[in-house]
């Protein structure tokens, strides 16, 4: 099955030769001419990757207003020149999921078809469980265990203790977590996270999973750490 791409650029002319040239390369291709359509259809369509140009930091946050209602959603960020690294930073993405304008159309094909391969990558790593200690993240099925004892958890639970684990013992911005797990931007005083936390660390200790704790980063988020 093709690809199911959205494109989202400030220039119409070149969106539609990226377009013309992408459908010629058997890609299912929606072109957005506005921000605010690129939400729409996203709203109301499944697409597997967007690739969006960045030009000012405005083009960052709607990157992350689109991922915080799509978290599923692959992004390439086209960086054209004279983008703050700051800007760059802000985006949070891989490196396979930049490239720099101006590059010719071969090479945002490779882009594309290098981080759907990254993409299809990690669904395979998805299909084995994860152990850490005691614990045992099963990503296919959305369960965990500690010991072999089944941790009920709450979707949302599952989630957040799903995106710690993939980054064992390095910290977790809030920022990064509200729209991973929520599927929203973290709110101004929004305590939301916290509260799922402290129901994660509760479980486990329940069931006296004593070889992982759920640390706390002072003015960023949290890390989930393999006690020796």
């Amino acid at each position: 099955m093709p690809l199911n791409l959205l494109l989202s650029l400030h220039d119409e002319v070149f969106e539609a030769l990226i377009a013309d040239f992408l459908v010629f390369c058997n890609y299912e291709v929606r072109a957005a001419y506005s921000q605010q359509d690129a939400l729409n259809y996203c709203q109301n369509d499944n697409f597997d990757m967007a690739v969006i140009d960045i030009k000012e930091e405005k083009d960052a946050q709607f990157v992350e207003y689109l991922l915080a209602i799509k978290p599923e959603l692959d992004i390439l960020a086209l960086i054209h020149e004279g983008v703050s690294n700051d800007v760059i930073k802000s985006l949070r993405l891989p490196q396979e999921q930049l490239l720099s304008l101006p590059a010719p159309l071969v090479s945002i094909l490779e882009a594309i078809k290098i981080a759907n391969e990254s993409r299809q990558n990690e669904k395979l790593k998805s299909l084995t469980p994860v152990t850490i200690g005691s614990l045992c993240i099963d990503k296919q099925n959305a369960t965990a265990s500690v010991n072999g004892v089944p941790l009920t958890l709450t979707v949302t639970e599952f989630t957040l203790l799903d995106l710690l684990a993939d980054n064992l013992n390095a910290p977790v911005s809030k920022d990064e977590i509200y729209p991973k797990v929520l599927g929203r931007p973290r709110g101004q005083f929004d305590r939301a996270i916290d509260v799922h936390i402290s129901s994660v660390r509760h479980k486990l200790h329940q069931l006296h999973c004593d070889d992982i704790c759920i640390e706390s980063v002072r003015g960023v988020g949290y890390r989930l750490c393999k006690q020796d």
